[in-house]
């Protein structure tokens, strides 16, 4: 089935989606008629033979849009942001997507994930070869996946409560107004994401698609299992952004998170190929944040690391920084009373040394 659109103020994808306000040269409202949807978007080709394919489906209809040429993507990128009364949580597959949250304009890269929260305007902007899945759920579906995940057969496992993305959801039901987002960036570690994440999605779109019995309790089972992938710390970083929030700081946190991923160590050419942002702009981002340049602000995780293994480990100071990668022992004592004005040993001694009791014991005469 093809979108059905009007020319009007307002426009129904059957059984799936309502848009209004659609002449309004602020913003559009959508309204979800089903449960849960998924908006899977291709953006292909370049010049003349740019092309970009929507495939939207839900429990109860599926529908199918084509843009044919790059001035029908040009048309669809100036369109008017939109806010919606569900949940929308985008995974950029494949390439990169320029969403505009609000009065911000951001790109997100391959392996981004963002949760988006009701009624915050936003649009995502077609510049160049991407596939993202947008997952919208409804209030009434957020809150049955909430009932669910208390109601579990192995609680060790399963850890209902510890899950971020229905957490966050959950808490904001009653919060209709919250101008906050959650950002997912996959950690150093995960060097699976794109297998992992392609196949939950694949597997889910697929039991919608091609329902069969059980597929209802199927869905909210794969759905958990996706929620779940993302809020493991050992696979995602999660960070709150306010809408507000200057625009580089989603930048300076995901610097922040790598350079926790690597104890600091991460080379700056590294830094530009997982950020995609040059070595001088990411150094600048991080000057503006902590007046220190890139190098300077990694020693920070790196000593911050050294400092924890004097206190947590028998390692000699040698081992300690041959681990975090020192070749010269002159330097590390340097870099480390710098931060900390006391050398590695003095600092394990002063750390480990048990604190006097000043209190008398009670004696009884």
């Amino acid at each position: 089935m093809e979108m059905r659109m009007k020319t009007g103020s307002y426009y129904i994808v059957e059984n799936i989606i309502q848009g209004n306000n659609l002449n309004s040269d602020i913003n559009s409202y959508l309204k979800i008629l089903a449960p849960l949807q998924f908006t899977l978007e291709t953006r292909a080709g370049s010049g003349a033979k740019s092309y970009a394919n929507i495939l939207m489906a839900s429990p109860f209809e599926s529908s199918f849009y084509h843009f044919q040429n790059d001035t029908e993507i040009q048309r669809f990128n100036s369109r008017t942001p939109h806010l919606h009364d569900f949940y929308e949580l985008m995974i950029v597959l494949d390439g990169e997507i320029q969403q505009q949250i609000e009065q911000t304009e951001l790109t997100f890269q391959s392996g981004n994930c963002c949760l988006m929260n009701r009624n915050i305007a936003h649009k995502e902007i077609f510049h160049s070869e991407t596939t993202l899945l947008f997952i919208g759920l409804s209030e009434e579906l957020t809150r049955i996946l909430s009932e669910d995940e208390q109601n579990v057969y192995f609680p060790e496992i399963e850890c209902p409560g510890s899950n971020l993305i229905l957490n966050f959801m959950t808490d904001n039901l009653s919060k209709s107004d919250t101008k906050e987002y959650l950002d997912f960036l996959p950690a150093i570690s995960n060097k699976d994401w794109y297998r992992i994440l392609h196949t939950l999605t694949d597997n889910i779109l697929r039991a919608i698609l091609f329902p069969r019995m059980g597929s209802t309790y199927i869905i909210k089972g794969m759905l958990l299992e996706l929620f779940g992938y993302l809020s493991n710390p050992e696979q995602f970083h999660v960070t709150s952004i306010h809408v507000e929030a200057d625009k580089d700081f989603l930048l300076f946190s995901h610097v922040s998170h790598l350079m926790e991923d690597t104890d600091g160590r991460i080379t700056r050419s590294e830094l530009e190929k997982a950020l995609h942002y040059s070595g001088n702009y990411i150094n600048s981002i991080v000057k503006k944040y902590t007046s220190l340049c890139l190098f300077d602000y990694g020693q920070t995780f790196c000593m911050k690391k050294a400092a924890d293994m004097l206190l947590t480990s028998t390692a000699s100071v040698t081992e300690i920084m041959e681990e975090l990668n020192f070749t010269n022992t002159t330097h590390f004592y340097k870099c480390f009373q710098k931060h900390y004005h006391m050398t590695p040993k003095q600092y394990r001694l002063a750390k480990k040394q048990p604190q006097r009791n000043t209190v008398q014991p009670f004696q009884d005469k």
